[in-house]
């Protein structure tokens, strides 16, 4: 069972095997270079223990073996005979269990499962990214000794691990023994995917190297300094079953003994040097550095990152805590330095999904950092760029122009899509989003030099993919054949989150080009006409009462949903077995998307009505549903709905909501809780580029404070069911809250509207 401390933080007060695999997800640790499970230090079972590095991946033997039990799934989900084919599949490697720590009391070696657990408490603290543990462990003997353990993924230096592991004698003085190092053993996938390269093992140091595989070759350089708490009667290397480390012993311990241990890591991918010959170097830097020091340098930069996107909820612990653990693994998700990966849907928490790059970045993940620290935002942008001459080899392939993007990516701009799933390779609505991205990014920022040096180049391939791609019906342009949002319904024609967004993207693309003469360079006048002519020609579907149909024809479908099969395909985030191509329910929102993280302009507004109606045919198999029903229900004045889908939106991984929490975090889904209250709460929007206050206050709250940038400028608001404060410090800006033009100066308060 897990609840908070008083500090709010993340807490586990009692072992269980249960939940082993799960909570190593929830307390993984990491600093976007590095993701590691929270497996414990003595043992790192199979699928609890998990080591990766962003963009550490290779080819993987992936058995996958669905069964197709109806005739939605036998003709619109999966293509069978090229399932008979598929047998490998791109994913992020586990390189090792650096965190090995094993202490022998005696004879006997500290197990939870063996002897007894006296104490135990084990807490995510959010505010230093650090996790702890501490235990009280009775053996077979009857022997008491306390546990401690700490330890931080370096946000100082994204290459280092640091850890400290004490063990205190309680009722005795029996001989310990401490085991510092690396456990080799490890699997991806269940498989033995790594090939050891070299090793060495000094006093108090291991230099080890692997290659991740062999379709990409990434190469691995590990290094573990080992320092002892106090100094031991014994220290000597230790080479046996898999596992490279320094032993320390104590032959009379009366008091603390254990160690400081820091991990360096470096992937080829870094630099151009010898990755073990650069940990080999890098280890010294922190010999004899103590635990103090580098937890020090780690906080002089993680605290003020964490302050940027820190969100406070007064009047409501339960919810305050859980958004700051959201928040926490949304900012450990992403990159600081480099732009060599994206933000994966599972984060770096876990294998699942294979570390792979969907258009949940764009949308989900992605403006949480625009909002909060844009440079972050820039990096994964910038990754997109480099996918960009793949993108238009994509393109080229289908016979289109210009560049789609893959649904699926992974080290680079080919399509990774599970190749026999029929729905992924039609929701080119991936090339919208990528487009939407450098959008928001550059209204938000206006950042010129992205614009005109890598985003508009961006942008027109994307603008050309989509003429070449549309094709022309009664005078208009419809995009036939696709899959939306909602993967339930494939081969659909004119679905409406696509075609809106394509409409959104071509719009401030040309005004962008209206504006600035730098950006002439990408059309010639002849095809920037056909640009605006395809623009003022896409059709965008909506019925005569103000209802938007997802797709053509779908309001003809049945209210209900027909089940038949046995229900394998919730393997595939089906929450039943039913013919959903007979159906309009759907699997996540697509046209609520539209009215919640698009802010599409609609002239008829029937939002009401249409989140009346979407709300009830969606069965949100999606942790993506969430966040847009939260701000649906926000931006409709339904708090009680708002503070129910706010909830599973920041606890999905806590509870377990869709029984997967072990596979890694909804990383998507954990950024919603940023953007629910920003967005929702605080009804900050951008309205063809000018930001819109428009809040709407949860009465069972009493207060909410934040801050983010816009423009160079940080905004620090707050709100309460009477009134919005927001305050700029020296800076003038103008916006609009509640409808009414503002210019604002320094701090303003505005009465809140009811």
């Amino acid at each position: 069972m897990l609840d908070y401390n008083a500090k709010g933080y993340l807490r586990e007060e009692k072992y269980s095997l249960n939940n082993d695999a799960k909570h190593a997800t929830l307390f993984t640790t990491g600093n976007g270079y590095m993701g590691i499970r929270g497996s414990y230090e003595e043992f790192g079972s199979s699928r609890v223990q998990g080591a990766y590095v962003r963009g550490l991946i290779d080819e993987i033997v992936e058995v996958m073996e669905p069964f197709p039990d109806n005739i939605y799934m036998k003709k619109y989900y999966f293509d069978e005979q090229k399932l008979k084919d598929f047998e490998k599949q791109d994913s992020c490697i586990n390189f090792a269990d650096i965190v090995l720590v094993r202490f022998c009391i005696g004879e006997r070696t500290f197990y939870p499962w063996e002897g007894k657990i006296l104490h135990w408490n084990r807490f995510l603290d959010t505010k230093r990214a650090m996790l702890f543990r501490e235990v009280t462990w009775q053996d077979e003997d009857g022997n008491i000794t306390k546990f401690s353990f700490e330890r931080f993924a370096s946000y100082a230096d994204e290459h280092l691990y640091v850890m400290r592991c004490i063990a205190t004698p309680v009722n005795h003085n029996k001989k310990i023994t401490v085991l510092s190092g690396i456990d080799k053993k490890v699997r991806t996938g269940g498989q033995r995917i790594i090939q050891e390269e070299k090793q060495e093992i000094t006093d108090r140091q291991i230099v080890y190297s692997l290659k991740a595989g062999e379709k990409y070759g990434f190469r691995t350089g590990i290094a573990v300094c080992t320092d002892f708490i106090t100094e031991p009667d014994v220290s000597e290397p230790y080479d046996q079953d898999g596992i490279i480390a320094n032993r320390g012993t104590w032959n009379y311990p009366s008091a603390s003994v254990g160690v400081c241990k820091k991990i360096y890591i470096n992937i080829s991918r870094d630099h151009d040097r010898d990755v073990y010959e650069q940990a080999q170097n890098k280890i010294g830097a922190y010999k004899g550095t103590t635990f103090e020091e580098l937890l020090k340098s780690h906080l002089n930069v993680w605290e003020p990152l964490f302050k940027k996107f820190d969100i406070k909820i007064e009047g409501d612990k339960d919810a305050d805590a859980s958004l700051r653990f959201s928040t926490y693994h949304t900012i450990i998700s992403a990159a600081m330095n480099d732009s060599v990966h994206g933000l994966p849907a599972k984060s770096l928490s876990g294998e699942r999904y294979n570390q792979f790059v969907w258009w949940d970045a764009e949308i989900y993940q992605v403006p949480v950092f625009t909002f909060a620290d844009p440079a972050i935002a820039k990096n994964s942008l910038m990754f997109r760029y480099s996918q960009l001459n793949d993108a238009r080899k994509n393109a080229k392939k289908e016979g289109l122009k210009g560049a789609r993007y893959p649904f699926v990516s992974s080290v680079g701009g080919q399509e990774r899509v599970w190749s026999y799933a029929r729905h992924p390779h039609l929701q080119v609505h991936i090339t919208a989003d990528v487009g939407y991205s450098v959008v928001f990014y550059f209204r938000m920022t206006r950042d010129e030099k992205f614009l005109f040096d890598y985003g508009y180049e961006m942008l027109s391939e994307i603008m050309r993919y989509w003429v070449s791609r549309a094709t022309v019906q009664d005078g208009k342009f419809v995009i036939l054949n696709v899959t939306g949002t909602d993967e339930h319904h494939p081969y659909v024609d004119n679905d409406a989150y696509t075609n809106y967004l394509v409409k959104f993207i071509f719009d401030a693309a040309i005004k962008f080009y209206d504006i600035y003469p730098q950006l002439k360079k990408y059309f010639s006048d002849t095809e920037m006409e056909e640009m605006r002519s395809f623009a003022e020609r896409l059709y965008l579907p909506m019925d005569a009462n103000g209802l938007i149909p997802q797709f053509d024809g779908y309001f003809s479908l049945s209210r209900s949903l027909q089940i038949e099969g046995s229900g394998t395909g919730k393997n595939f985030q089906m929450k039943q077995a039913g013919l959903y191509h007979l159906s309009q329910v759907i699997k996540q929102p697509d046209v609520m998307l539209l009215y919640s993280y698009i802010n599409y302009p609609f002239t008829k507004d029937k939002y009401a009505e249409n989140w009346d109606y979407y709300e009830t045919m969606c069965e949100a198999s999606s942790s993506l549903s969430y966040p847009v029903h939260a701000i649906c229900s926000a931006d409709n004045r339904r708090m009680l709905s708002f503070r129910k889908y706010f909830m599973e939106t920041v606890r999905m991984d806590i509870d377990d909501v869709h029984h997967c929490a072990w596979q890694g975090i909804h990383a998507g889904c954990a950024a919603g809780g940023y953007i629910a209250v920003l967005r929702g709460i605080f009804g900050v929007k951008l309205v063809d580029g000018e930001l819109v206050f428009i809040p709407s206050p949860v009465p069972f709250w009493e207060k909410v404070s934040m801050r983010f940038m816009y423009r160079g400028v940080s905004i620090k608001c707050s709100l309460t069911n009477t009134q919005l404060v927001i305050d700029i410090g020296e800076n003038t800006l103008k916006i609009k809250v509640n409808g009414k033009e503002q210019i604002l100066n320094k701090k303003k308060i505005f009465i809140v509207e009811k």
